[in-house]
């Protein structure tokens, strides 16, 4: 609720909130718990009605980019409705709870390490729901066909063109200038309108940020060459469980943390900037722009004691 203010576009960065589905077997536990941690710039009424939608926006993801079968199909809406209801009883109390916590802090000034330990908190729920997606998302990878992951590699490749264009094929002063759009946008969603020493602060950290669209997009091909890959493994050989388990775990954990050292360090120095740029934002907010957030947290905060029906 913190950092994803000011994360850059990465493939599947929080700040991109719904947008960021772009990996379909992420898009199952994501969607629930980002909508959950993090949606709440998108308005309270918003966040209900998105939340409430989460099993049907899921399976139009998934089936756009499977095609899948009315077998398929009727077993993943049935997954998604158990594993719906599973995250409105056990996850929305606790990032209710985490939204308590956010408020207490942000009348003040927050500083770099309170930003990434809420980032942190956010990230341990979203753990929470991998651990209960996962034997879901094996049953339905077992059942893909050639021709079904061909259909996702299209959709992919036809994804990739849109991101170029978007954070690719643009120069420089363009490129910053999209960012700035973008992320005062979700400021003043969250704080209201800004004034100039509050915008001065987010040109400050777009200038100072390390985010390079050409690595992110190289790790952006790498995880879906590795998706198509052990999707293909599974496919072998549906039968084994065990096994398909252990290879869709190891994807997550190479999409988590990628195999290569130089674009690890990338991400982690892209968090800390995030954390950090966040701080150095707040900071330059006014007490009526801060109070404005506090009552935007304490709202959404409701709102999720509400869908949890308590």
């Amino acid at each position: 609720p913190i950092a994803p203010i000011l994360t850059p576009p990465l493939p599947l960065s929080p700040g991109a909130i719904v947008r960021a589905l772009l990996f379909p077997f992420h898009s199952a536990w994501r969607t629930f718990a980002l909508l959950a941690c993090v949606l709440f710039l998108q308005g309270c009424s918003a966040v209900k009605l998105a939340y409430n939608q989460a099993p049907q926006l899921v399976y139009w993801r998934l089936n756009n980019y499977f095609n899948l079968t009315d077998a398929q199909a009727d077993r993943l809406r049935s997954e998604l409705g158990d594993l719906h209801q599973w995250h409105r009883d056990q996850m929305l109390p606790q990032h209710a709870a985490l939204l308590q916590q956010v408020q207490q802090r942000l009348a003040d000034d927050i500083t770099a390490d309170q930003a990434c330990r809420v980032y942190a908190d956010v990230r341990l729920q979203i753990d929470q729901l991998i651990a209960q997606v996962e034997p879901r998302l094996v049953v339905l990878a077992s059942q893909l066909t050639e021709s079904q992951i061909r259909n996702f590699e299209k959709q992919q490749a036809d994804s990739n063109a849109d991101w170029r264009r978007e954070w690719l094929d643009v120069p420089a002063d363009k490129l910053a200038a999209h960012r700035f759009k973008l992320l005062l946008s979700r400021a003043e969603g969250f704080y209201g309108a800004l004034q100039e020493p509050q915008k001065a602060a987010l040109r400050s950290f777009i200038a100072q940020s390390t985010f390079d669209p050409q690595r992110s997009y190289a790790e952006r091909l790498r995880r879906q060459k590795d998706l198509a890959q052990v999707l293909r493994q599974i496919a072998s050989d549906p039968a084994s469980t065990e096994r398909n388990r252990s290879l869709l775990r190891g994807y997550m954990e190479r999409f988590n943390t990628s195999p290569d050292p130089a674009y690890q360090r990338y991400a982690r120095k892209l968090v800390e900037e995030g954390c950090a740029g966040f701080a150095l934002v707040h900071r330059a907010m006014t007490p009526a722009q801060r109070m404005k957030a506090v009552q935007s947290v304490k709202g959404y905060e409701q709102d999720f004691w509400v869908l949890a029906g308590r």
